[in-house]
């Protein structure tokens, strides 16, 4: 059996295991208990309020709409998400609350599985420890399955994600441009993922082609959207500022608020300097490189300003990107970075969960993104010169596979 085949058995044996323990394990049927009051529900209920030519965004009427459709109470007085999200999950509202549910879990699962699989045949062939670590981590981890229970975006954000990168590497700017759009369903924890990969335009046309494709067709989405739901609806951003921006950034699991409780208020001004200077970090290498895009992706979990724990599932494009570098000058280090944050997903996230559970709080859930890029820039920094925009099969300049391309 070939080292690729060994590598691929293992995945897909840590990917059943996950899928088992999704099932049989418990979050399966908390999923099942929660379907009308779990965050997809919330993300269901803006199309469904929209369909019945009622605006989601009018504080007066969108609760009580809400709550009659069948989902949870809203813990905000208007539609928490913007207008191209609310489009773009029109085709769910279709569709009664629990089939919807079903699908959505079924293309985060199978898109993820997906993703993961062609992350690590891409940066780490033949390694099938690492393989069969990650693909055990991915639904067992408790990002993993959190985001299952909650039907939360992770699983897809970090399936746009991985695509963004591999399409990149392959030279193929107009689709990662596609892909990437992912990024505007969550934005406040693709800040500085969006920066490195505009920054990559420095020095590679392949990038710079992308980032032609994907600010146009971001800005044709954003305004086809905005216009038409201020034609339908009217004006739908002044009540969304109004109330979301202060209730989100408020607490969740950033640095931000874990600083402020630790030492109040200043705590904000210190994280902000802190992600700051982690954004000149990630400058320092070189633009348009794997391990820039280790960098910057980590940075993005570590500086955002709203995110919770589901959210860190978008940390496996990093780590494995990193694993993979490692392992092209020492197969054992790059095995043991890919271990290392398999036991963190499945050892010390579920701690930190459990922790927040107890405290009503899962502020210092941070501490896995912090450490993500700290150990990322940390581990890569002798590298950050290096230019590494190649396949992980053959070594081929980006330039010359995208014009081949």
């Amino acid at each position: 059996m070939s080292a690729e085949r060994r590598a691929d058995l293992a995945f897909f044996t840590g990917i059943a295991f996950g899928l088992l323990f999704i099932a049989l394990g418990g979050p399966l049927g908390r999923r099942l208990e929660m379907v009308h009051f779990n965050d997809f529900s919330g993300v269901w209920s803006g199309p469904s309020t929209y369909l019945l030519g009622i605006s989601p965004w009018d504080p007066a009427r969108y609760s009580d709409v809400a709550i009659s459709l069948g989902t949870k109470t809203p813990d905000a007085l208007v539609y928490d998400h913007m207008p191209w999200t609310m489009f773009a999950m029109l085709p769910f509202a279709l569709v009664p609350l629990e089939t919807a549910a079903w699908v959505w879990m079924a293309i985060g699962v199978v898109t993820a599985t997906v993703a993961l699989r062609a992350l690590l045949r891409a940066f780490l062939p033949g390694l099938a420890l690492a393989h069969g670590a990650l693909g055990l981590a991915l639904f067992v981890g408790q990002p993993g399955f959190h985001a299952v229970v909650l039907g939360q975006w992770s699983l897809v954000l970090m399936s746009g994600v991985a695509a963004t990168v591999l399409l990149l590497r392959a030279g193929r700017a107009r689709i990662a441009a596609i892909t990437a759009l992912v990024m505007l369903f969550k934005p406040q924890i693709f800040v500085f993922a969006a920066l490195g990969l505009a920054y990559g335009a420095l020095r590679r046309p392949t990038y710079r082609r992308f980032v032609i494709w994907a600010g146009a067709l971001a800005l044709v989405i954003i305004a086809v959207s905005w216009t038409l739901v201020n034609v339908t609806v009217g004006d739908w951003f002044s009540p969304w500022l109004a109330d979301i921006p202060g209730r989100r950034t408020l607490r969740s699991a950033v640095l931000q608020s874990a600083l402020n409780e630790l030492i109040g208020p200043t705590g904000r001004w210190l994280a902000a300097v802190l992600i700051l200077a982690g954004a000149f970090v990630a400058s320092r290498f070189t633009p348009g490189s794997d391990a820039s895009l280790a960098a910057w992706i980590s940075l993005s979990s570590a500086g955002a300003i709203y995110s919770w724990s589901y959210d860190q599932v978008v940390l496996f494009v990093p780590v494995v990107i990193t694993a993979g570098l490692l392992a092209r000058s020492s197969r054992r280090n790059g095995i043991a970075f890919a271990l290392a944050w398999a036991i963190v997903f499945l050892i010390v996230s579920p701690i930190l969960y459990a922790i927040g559970v107890a405290r009503h709080d899962e502020t210092f859930s941070c501490i896995v993104p912090d450490a993500a890029f700290l150990s990322i820039v940390a581990l890569l920094w002798r590298r950050r010169h290096a230019d590494e925009a190649e396949t992980a099969a053959r070594p081929i300049p980006l330039e010359r596979a995208a014009s081949a391309a």
